[in-house]
């Protein structure tokens, strides 16, 4: 091997390593301002509430309020999971933006979660749409997002079957989600 080669790929190694660190300080930074966003989405929801935070990372909130006229439970409780933030191209700017999904509790059952699409704007993020669904988000490529979709209830025993699931395609436009159907093109 010759003496410029020796020196060019320790060179490039060194670079390669140095932008990727750079990428994943960003990606923190984004998956820390999601989080904050869903906090405080869910606090505005809730009004007064009790906050725990695990050792994941996982934040757990769940409204504080008395029952005086019932015995059942029905107390909201949302779980903001880091490792349900995706993160990707959504809209059609040049800026990473990010889906996270709230799974939310009222009493002892589960409701649909919400899949909160946050828009970049290159200062903070926006919500650009809340869609309340039994979609279960696989991951966001190429300005489209793709998530398994299930024709049950969340609190169905048939929940998980096969059968009941399908893997849909959506882009994002004008503040809809609207299917993608590859046509070949």
């Amino acid at each position: 091997m010759n003496k410029p080669a020796i020196l060019i790929v320790p060179v490039f190694l060194l670079f390669s390593c140095t932008r990727t660190g750079e990428n994943n300080s960003k990606e923190k930074a984004l998956r820390k301002e999601v989080m904050e966003f869903a906090t405080g989405y869910v606090k505005d929801i809730l009004g007064d509430v009790k906050e725990t935070v695990s050792q994941n990372g996982t934040i757990t909130i769940t409204e504080i309020k008395n029952q005086f006229v019932s015995t059942e439970d029905n107390t909201l409780k949302y779980i903001i999971n880091p490792a349900k933030i995706y993160t990707g191209l959504i809209d059609d700017d040049d800026r990473e933006d990010a889906i996270i999904t709230l799974n939310s509790f009222k009493g002892q059952y589960e409701a649909s979660p919400e899949n909160l699409i946050l828009l970049n704007t290159g200062y903070n993020l926006v919500l650009g749409r809340v869609v309340e669904s039994n979609m279960k988000i696989l991951g966001i490529k190429d300005r489209l997002i793709t998530a398994e979709v299930s024709s049950r209830s969340r609190n169905s025993p048939l929940r998980d079957c096969n059968e009941c699931k399908e893997v849909v395609r959506y882009r994002f436009k004008q503040g809809n989600l609207i299917e993608y159907e590859n046509d070949g093109k």
